[in-house]
């Protein structure tokens, strides 16, 4: 008979049986579209059904049914038979799908171009959108691929618009849509160019563009919950002779709290990429991967990983790299749950990119006093993230490709502006420079120039000659106010007579000459004893028969003096 102490590892064992059986049941998706596009009768994929295209007509929207076809056999795979057929769009056509269950969505195509009758696929040209995102833009196929995205759907229907690009057309080989669970995306993730964390995952639309299964072979969407395909390291591995490939795949364990078998199956969790430093404890460089990728689009990177390859617990410690950005240091894995070949991964976010190329790098650590050298990867995904407008494709608003370039286009405007700023200023200094000289050389309406030596006589209208124009001479620029002549007979108020110097006027050659007063006080009227400069101010309001000859001769001494 089982004792109370046996009871209770044994329920423990049992729990621990059921909780494992839970994480690897798999997802169950709500929605599940699969169309085999112009097909006419239902493909069967691994233990997906794609349904013949006239079984899926209710959703698709065109105004011609168009369907081509071809013996070909494109893969070795079970999925060969889709590339074999496919649906031609001469216009815009929409396919509407009904969401059971609002959240994040697979939508996936495939594509072949093969040629049917007067459709050579190869050359077609068109973009695909939902409501809130543009998928792809002017995209155009040479070669079998699928293109896969997620997106979060938050309305009752999912319609996907396929556009042909002006007198082109669109085609598409396969389709899914189908529910992906809402774990797998998160809201957040780390950042390290800034070093902080991103917000706002759940709106983002995504595309894979990588999907890899380091230390092992293709990973077929057959042997993962959610359909998805991995493939092998080697064509982005850089120097094979710094990584070796290690498999452990019984050891991989799934925890509640860590990674799941819909974050990535068994044979990605128990295979890995690690360091090549059995031979030398000194070891210090660092295994590195290299990915395409579209310039200005910023990526959610994930690692995969589980230490199948320590002994014991706080045995293993590396860095991580994104290009030369260190975004994780002195990972240790076994401390993820106290325990080795844990299955867990690790999201960050990069600041949109320069280059279109992007690394990924791990290495060993240089802090863990004792720490041998050494770093493993078992998985990677790299998710092409929409920009601000809504698009994962075409093109994306430039960026810098450093920190201080990033502000090259601010520091070029503010000088534009300045430098704008300066040349305004200069005019304005300009046009009030004019402005007080006209003020100085005819400060009031009033103001007249007169000559007294003759010569170059010039003529100046005055508004208030009722439209008869005043003959003056002048040489030294002596001006007079008609206010200061109060009438034929009175003295001038020595107040409003200014002499201007010749010369600049900005230099203040305008003095009062009240010194001259007992001089002006002087003159009569009647002394007209410099004729040739005589002023009659008659036609002027309140003034008449003004003789200013002596006035003048007077002024001419004064500057003589």
């Amino acid at each position: 008979m089982m004792g109370s102490g046996g009871s209770r590892r044994f329920i423990c064992v049992l729990l621990s049986i059921l909780s494992l059986v839970c994480l690897s049941t798999g997802f169950t998706p709500v929605d599940n579209y699969l169309i085999d596009c112009g097909s006419l009768t239902n493909t069967t994929v691994g233990n997906r059904v794609f349904v013949a295209d006239n079984s899926a007509s209710n959703f698709l929207s065109t105004p011609k049914n168009t369907f081509a076809n071809t013996s070909i056999s494109v893969t070795s795979g079970v999925d060969s038979p889709l590339y074999q057929t496919a649906r031609i769009f001469d216009a815009i056509s929409k396919y509407t799908f009904l969401i059971n269950q609002p959240g994040r969505h697979w939508i996936r195509l495939y594509f072949y171009p093969f040629v049917s009758g007067s459709y050579n696929m190869s050359s077609a040209s068109f973009g695909v959108s939902t409501p809130n995102y543009a998928l792809l833009s002017n995209f155009s196929v040479k070669a079998s691929v699928v293109k896969e995205f997620s997106v979060n759907v938050t309305s009752k229907n999912l319609v996907i618009t396929f556009t042909p690009s002006g007198n082109s057309f669109a085609f598409l080989n396969a389709l899914e849509v189908v529910s992906v669970p809402d774990e797998l995306i998160t809201d957040d993730a780390e950042t390290f160019n800034p070093v902080g964390r991103f917000k706002g995952l759940t709106w983002q639309a995504l595309e894979t563009v990588h999907r890899v299964n380091m230390g092992g072979p293709t990973v077929s969407f057959e042997s993962d919950t959610l359909g998805r395909t991995w493939v092998p390291e080697q064509s982005f591995l850089i120097q094979n002779n710094l990584a070796i490939n290690v498999s452990n795949i019984a050891a991989v364990k799934y925890v509640v709290g860590g990674a799941t078998q819909d974050s990535a199956p068994n044979a990605v969790y128990g295979t890995a990429s690690r360091m090549n430093s059995d031979s030398n404890p000194n070891s210090n460089f660092n295994v590195t991967w290299e990915f395409n990728v579209q310039p200005g689009f910023q990526y959610l990177v994930r690692f995969h990983f589980c230490d199948i390859v320590s002994r014991n617990l706080n045995e293993l410690y590396f860095d991580v790299y994104v290009d030369s950005w260190l975004v994780a240091e002195n990972v240790d894995p076994s401390s993820i749950a106290n325990a080795l070949a844990v299955a867990f991964y690790m999201d960050f976010v990069t600041a949109a990119t320069v280059s279109n190329k992007l690394r990924v790098s791990i290495g060993p650590t240089n802090t863990i006093t004792g720490a041998y050298p050494n770093a493993i990867l078992n998985g990677l995904e790299i998710m092409k993230m929409n920009n601000s407008l809504g698009s994962l494709s075409g093109p994306a608003p430039a960026v810098s490709n450093s920190t201080s370039k990033k502000n090259v286009g601010v520091i070029v405007g503010l000088s534009i502006g300045a430098i704008i700023l300066a040349v305004l200023a200069g005019i304005f200094f300009m046009f009030c420079r004019k402005r007080r000289r006209l003020a100085r050389q005819g400060h009031s309406k009033m103001w007249i120039p007169f000559s007294i030596s003759g010569g170059n006589s010039r003529t100046m209208g005055s508004k208030y000659s009722n439209g008869t124009a005043t003959s003056l001479d002048y040489n030294l620029g002596y001006r007079i106010p008609f206010a200061a002549v109060q009438d034929a007979t009175n003295s001038f108020d020595e107040s409003w007579v200014e002499a201007v110097l010749p010369g600049d006027p900005e230099e203040n050659s305008t003095n009062m000459i009240g010194e001259l007063s007992p001089q002006i006080n002087n003159f009569s009227h009647s002394d007209n004893s410099v004729s040739a400069s005589q002023f009659e101010a008659s036609s002027v309001d309140g003034l008449s028969g003004v003789s200013m000859s002596r006035v003048f001769s007077q002024l001419v001494k004064s500057e003589g003096r």
